[in-house]
Formats: C-alpha cells, structure tokens, sequence
C-alpha cells in the first residue's frame, strides 16, 4: 500500500487508474466465464448429508430461517448452524 501526502503526481494517477482498469476487466471476464445453468443439486445435497441433515426437495430453495427450524426439531446436526 503506498501513502501519499498532498495530491499525488501523474505518474501515480495513471498507475491507480491503470490498477482499477485492470481490476474491473478480471472481474468483467469472471462474470462472462460465469455458468448460466444452476448448480448441480447434487453437490448441495452432499454437503446438507455430511452437516447430518438429509436432503429433501421442497417447492421453494432454503433459507437460513428454514435450515434453523431443522436443527431446532432435532433433524440437523451441528454443521454450519452450530457455529
């Protein structure tokens, strides 16, 4: 990290706006590279199984509220919740 005092010079500008371009075109290309199918539900099925609840299908996806009401009736284990 580099402080400057006063207003900095040209050569400095042109080195910040060259970072925050950089910066901005990687994250213009992740968001391209991004899938536009969703998830396999396969893989959030193994992690519900390996925090001790078991997964089932339910018409809307859930929530924290949700994942809580589980491990308070005694059917989810200590996994992310039990922090």
């Amino acid at each position: 990290m580099h402080i400057t005092t006063g207003a900095p010079t040209e050569e400095e500008a042109a080195a910040a706006i060259a970072a925050i371009t950089l910066l901005l075109s990687e994250e213009a290309s992740h968001v391209a590279l991004a899938p536009s199918e969703p998830p396999a539900r396969w893989r959030d099925s193994m992690r519900l199984i390996a925090q001790g609840i078991s997964p089932m299908r339910v018409p809307v996806p859930p929530r924290w509220h949700t994942i809580e009401r589980l491990r308070r009736a005694g059917r989810g284990g200590m996994g992310i919740v039990g922090m």
